[in-house]
């Protein structure tokens, strides 16, 4: 009888002792060390924004940085050291068309969007072995935002030397350089009316090592890019002025506040227009477009017909906007367009 009533105790407290345990599975871990869990966290160098639709995602080991949207991919900028220059390798609009192609068959040297000229003779547009460098140093600063009118916004800034070839192995270029650049581009996004834009916004001086420089290049050279391969003999280029294209779309040079450029890529309209700031030194910007045999949009100063020349420490800057549309926009809206940025402070600062 004793042994039936020590059977039937243990039986009534199984229950009991199987609550204990799975209280105990659940209760966390013992800390080995304690102090562990006050130890700052290891803060990423790239900025993160509350809410924010926009993200910056930086790759240094693949020399590239990538401007996600929601979850789209918008932007992929491209500065490994073994490139002749950093660049924007991918420009999307919202509905997910690429503006950009990059080193094509026909002309290894078109980077997407990229900015060259010749300075002291030296080219650094195309990209033979004596070619000069735009050297990446160090970003200086990303920040993720708003602009002033509510618009999602993200900006970065990059340090750039421009030297030439016979320097590209000193550890430090900064004597070396012929110009320091601070390389800032702004990401705009404006979905009501499905635009993206991007702000070019370069500050340049003249560097210690050199008592002067002399800006030059082609009718090309300045701030271009390769369109996609749909765009090719088909392109349809249109101006502020709306002057003709004497040449036919086989290299024309017209004066003018915006020029335009749109077409078909995967079956998708997209329409990209090129603004340049009338603070520009050289005056009013030159637009070179071309649609035979591949098409082409390049902002410039004319450093072709007047050269421009600085003195040792001697600063100056240049600022453009490339605005890119889901479909066709009118003369009237660019105008618009074109007349708010130059006129609102906003264009200065992310």
């Amino acid at each position: 009888m004793k042994t039936k009533s020590i059977l039937f105790s243990c039986f009534c407290l199984l229950p009991l002792l199987s609550l204990f345990a799975a209280q105990e599975r659940t209760k966390p871990p013992l800390l080995q060390n304690p102090k562990a869990a006050a130890r700052p966290v290891k803060k990423s160098p790239v900025p993160k924004a509350v809410n924010s639709v926009l993200r910056i995602e930086l790759k240094l080991d693949l020399g590239e940085l990538v401007i996600h949207f929601k979850k789209q991919r918008l932007l992929v900028y491209a500065f490994g050291t073994n490139q002749f220059k950093p660049y924007v390798r991918e420009l999307y609009s919202l509905n997910g068309v690429n503006l950009l192609r990059d080193a094509p068959a026909d002309h290894l040297h078109h980077h997407g969007l990229m900015y060259a000229i010749r300075v002291n003779d030296l080219n650094f547009w195309e990209e033979p072995p004596a070619a000069g460098i735009e050297k990446p140093i160090k970003f200086l600063d990303q920040k993720v935002g708003k602009n002033a009118a509510g618009l999602p916004q993200v900006s970065f800034t990059q340090l750039i030397h421009w030297i030439a070839p016979k320097d590209k192995a000193l550890a430090d270029t900064s004597n070396a350089a012929l110009l320091v650049e601070r390389r800032t581009v702004i990401l705009t996004v404006d979905e009501a009316n499905q635009e993206v834009a991007l702000q070019w916004r370069p500050e340049f001086e003249v560097g210690p090592g050199v008592q002067k420089v002399v800006l030059t290049g082609a009718s090309y050279h300045g701030l271009g890019l390769r369109l996609p391969k749909g765009f090719d003999r088909v392109a349809r280029h249109e101006n502020s002025e709306n002057l003709p294209y004497p040449t036919v779309g086989k290299g024309d040079v017209t004066p003018a506040k915006w020029s335009a450029v749109s077409g078909l890529e995967d079956g998708k309209e997209i329409m990209a227009a090129l603004f340049g700031h009338s603070s520009n030194p050289g005056g009013a910007a030159k637009f070179f477009t071309m649609v035979e045999p591949f098409a082409y949009l390049a902002v410039t100063q004319g450093l072709d017909k007047v050269p421009l020349a600085y003195a040792q420490g001697e600063k100056f800057s240049l600022n453009y906007l490339l605005t890119v549309y889901n479909n066709n926009q009118s003369p009237e809206f660019l105008r618009k367009r074109g007349q708010a940025w130059e006129q609102t402070a906003d264009w200065k600062t992310p």
